[in-house]
């Protein structure tokens, strides 16, 4: 932005509101007169020490490490993974990097498909995206599955009529995972 190193830390401060706000302006007070202005490096410690301290990004740190999707839907762990991630940047530095650190986090069913549709080149974005078409898919299969087991219909006493059911499934509109 073209911003000059002793008004870099303005920008910030003007924006600061509540807690944020009060820490800095007692900040100020208690320099001394005179006292040469923060560099943007000193002010980027000092609030990230008040703020976010060592304790808690380590323990952010150690849920991203152990993240794994689990129950969670794809779009709950992508949410899940870019919170942490965005607190543990300096662990996945590459868009590579956090492709394969998303990828590895994936119910294994998913991450053994989704191997066979992405190459080495591929964006967060879209590996997030063919995980979600992945995980729709195969839930579909499993509703038709479902669907096909017989159901006979009778009274409470379990006599049954010899009739099965069948519900039609509505088509999901997939499109190319490619």
């Amino acid at each position: 932005m073209g911003i000059v190193e002793t008004n870099r830390v303005n920008s910030p401060v003007f924006q600061m509101t509540g807690s944020a706000k009060r820490w800095w302006r007692d900040y100020v007070l208690s320099r001394l007169a005179g006292s040469p202005s923060l560099t943007w490096d000193q002010f980027s410690q000092l609030f990230l020490e008040k703020f976010n301290p060592f304790t808690l990004r380590e323990e952010y740190r150690r849920q991203f490490e152990r993240l794994q999707q689990g129950g969670m839907t794809v779009t709950q762990y992508e949410t899940r993974f870019v919170d942490l991630a965005r607190i543990a940047i300096v662990f996945l530095p590459t868009e590579r990097e956090r492709v394969g650190g998303f990828i590895e986090g994936l119910t294994f069913s998913i991450r053994l498909q989704i191997a066979k549709e992405t190459g080495d080149d591929i964006s967060f974005q879209r590996t997030v995206e063919i995980s979600r078409w992945i995980e729709m898919v195969r839930d579909y299969k499993r509703g038709l599955e479902s669907d096909k087991r017989p159901r006979n219909f009778g009274g409470f006493s379990g006599a049954s009529f010899g009739r099965r059911a069948y519900n039609a499934p509505s088509a999901p509109i997939i499109a190319p995972l490619i």
